[in-house]
């Protein structure tokens, strides 16, 4: 195909919604009455106009405005509809798109041709086979040609390579999911799994083609997740630790070899952090009913009621003293400007402790209060 280049390699535009035109390979030619009339050395038909030394007529008998293959082959995913172009599988659209690109990969034109158009028109004539129309309009020395044509696109849908290695349990990376000295709950456990879904889907879209969950398993301390991409792994980690705090630690296991590299896994040993939601705490002479535990430590001072942040790299050493999942009812007893009387939920005798703020329970009423070493408070 010497002195012929392919539209798409020209950066020539094509048109989908192009009319067919049903024109020939012949010219557009302006008369000119003041011009001096030709004779044709071929035809010997006098002309006004002459293209490569010849009259336009016989140029365009000569002129083969295109090239195109009369029946040509693509490949589909037929999971994901990914387009095989190029040695590599991509995203091209549907399967019309695909065919009308398939046919304007391979339209070469010659070399020469000018202010070039290009119509096209894809005709399904069943799932895997599209007539694609093609019309080309160019200019040779500022006479106007055309020619239309068409060719025959068959798809083969087949698994791509992402697709297949999904298919095979493929993965690169396992993240276990755990908590820092303790068992995480159920719930802890599916709002991480939730917070995976959401960070693959994320990674799909912005074209990592490995974020994809391969397996998961729970199990009493946990859960493992295998994932298809090491790198959607990171954006996993930092989206649980983001909403959920904790900590992550990186592994790398070799699994293997490609094209004379070493491969390797990751293992991402997530831990949420050691308190959760609810759970009550001692830190730094206060005790501390926890509200959030991410990178972000924030709860209730339960000693005067005031409101507790710090980031959470700093909030080492705290003592678990329970959950306000463990508190007790017993019964107020009466209710004065700074402190309220309870019956100690133990022994039953009256007790002063602190009131908190925002109090307006009755005496008489039952109220929650959790006992600790250092003291007993309303919750």
């Amino acid at each position: 195909m010497a002195g012929r280049k392919l539209a798409a390699e020209k950066g020539i535009k094509t048109n989908g919604m192009k009319e067919m035109t049903q024109k020939s390979n012949q010219p557009e030619t302006k008369t000119a009455s003041a011009a001096a009339m030709i004779v044709c050395p071929e035809c010997g038909k006098e002309t006004d106009k002459t293209v490569k030394n010849v009259c336009p007529d016989c140029f365009g008998k000569r002129l083969n405005l295109f090239d195109l293959p009369e029946v040509l082959h693509a490949r589909i995913c037929q999971r994901c509809g990914a387009h095989y172009y190029k040695s590599k599988w991509e995203d091209m659209g549907t399967p019309e798109e695909v065919a009308m690109l398939t046919a304007e990969s391979h339209l070469a034109i010659p070399d020469g041709i000018e202010n070039i158009t290009v119509g096209m028109h894809p005709y399904a004539r069943s799932p895997y086979i599209f007539d694609v129309l093609v019309d080309v309009e160019g200019e040779v020395d500022g006479v106007k040609y055309y020619k239309d044509a068409k060719t025959e696109v068959r798809i083969k849908r087949e698994a791509c390579e992402m697709c297949s290695r999904r298919a095979g349990g493929y993965f690169e990376g396992i993240i276990q999911i755990r908590a820092n000295n303790r068992i995480p709950t159920k719930e802890e456990v599916t709002e991480c799994l939730k917070l995976v879904e959401e960070s693959m889907t994320a990674q799909l879209k912005k074209g990592d083609k490995l974020a994809f969950v391969t397996d998961t398993m729970t199990f009493k301390d946990g859960a493992d997740v295998y994932i298809g991409s090491s790198k959607a792994g990171k954006h996993v980690c930092k989206h649980i630790i983001e909403v959920m705090g904790g900590t992550v630690a990186e592994s790398y296991t070799l699994a293997g070899m490609k094209d004379g590299k070493d491969i390797y896994r990751t293992t991402f040993a997530m831990k949420l952090p050691e308190f959760k939601k609810g759970d009550v705490v001692y830190f730094e002479d206060k005790v501390i009913e926890i509200k959030n535990c991410g990178k972000r430590v924030t709860g209730i001072n339960l000693m005067n009621s005031s409101n507790f942040f710090i980031d959470g790299e700093h909030f080492k050493g705290a003592k678990l003293l329970g959950n306000t999942a463990d508190a007790k009812e017993t019964v107020l007893v009466s209710v004065e400007e700074h402190g309220i009387q309870i019956l100690d939920p133990e022994t039953f005798e009256t007790v002063t402790i602190q009131k908190p703020m925002s109090f307006n329970a009755l005496p008489g009423s039952e109220i929650k209060v959790f006992k600790t070493e250092y003291g007993i408070f309303a919750l």
